[in-house]
């Protein structure tokens, strides 16, 4: 029981916390907007500092855990373009490894969320939700997914790959490793809010935009 709330406080809630974010700053700014100094300035920080925690993340060598090799990328059975967020295309904007564009991300009102959560809850203890539609096969596989693992240099993959952590990952660390990766999920959560923040303000939003919306994700 101690373990799986660990699991739900290092893991779990900052994956959704990041999903969160990522939905909030997705239609903040047009794709071709001219960022203004002081936010390019603020991005470049803030991308620094992401570099900095995905070498430190490539450095754990996380698949040796989790196996990718045997798993065969079972969390990454989507198109390569749905891994990729505003937050990735914003920090790497004005960088020679840029993204391309992001999936469009409509913001899921709290109240579904929280429904959402409520469903993840009931298939943890072995009952299917009242009511919940049969869930439909993935359209595609990410094209950057290799036979050992994703494709891609540390440094340019997607955040929301590098803060998911499967069951087999969770599972299999160990106290050290597991410390360390907590501790790199933390910053990219840092920088994930920092980079929304830079870009509601260079957007015009009010400063208490999404604050609630963040403070109860579950």
């Amino acid at each position: 029981m101690r373990r799986d709330l660990q699991n739900f406080w290092h893991f779990s809630r900052p994956y959704r916390l990041f999903q969160r974010v990522a939905s909030l700053s997705h239609d903040l700014l047009d794709q071709d907007h001219e960022l203004s100094s002081t936010a390019r300035e603020a991005l470049e920080r803030l991308n620094r500092d992401r570099v900095a925690c995905q070498l430190a993340i490539a450095a754990l060598d996380l698949p040796s855990y989790a196996r990718c090799d045997r798993c065969q990328g079972a969390c990454c059975r989507e198109p390569a373009e749905h891994y990729f967020t505003a937050i990735d295309y914003w920090l790497r904007h004005h960088t020679a490894s840029k993204v391309a564009g992001y999936a469009s991300r409509p913001i899921v009102p709290l109240a579904v969320c929280l429904k959402i959560r409520l469903r993840a809850a009931w298939r943890r203890l072995g009952s299917g939700y009242p009511g919940e539609p049969v869930a439909k096969p993935s359209p595609g596989r990410c094209t950057h997914l290799g036979a050992h693992g994703c494709l891609l240099p540390h440094v340019e993959r997607p955040l929301k790959c590098l803060i998911y952590a499967c069951a087999g990952l969770k599972n299999s660390l160990d106290e050290q490793a597991r410390g360390r990766y907590v501790a790199e999920i933390k910053e990219l959560q840092k920088i994930s809010i920092g980079t929304f923040e830079v870009l509601k303000q260079e957007a015009g939003r009010p400063r208490h935009y999404g604050v609630a919306s963040l403070f109860f994700t579950l």
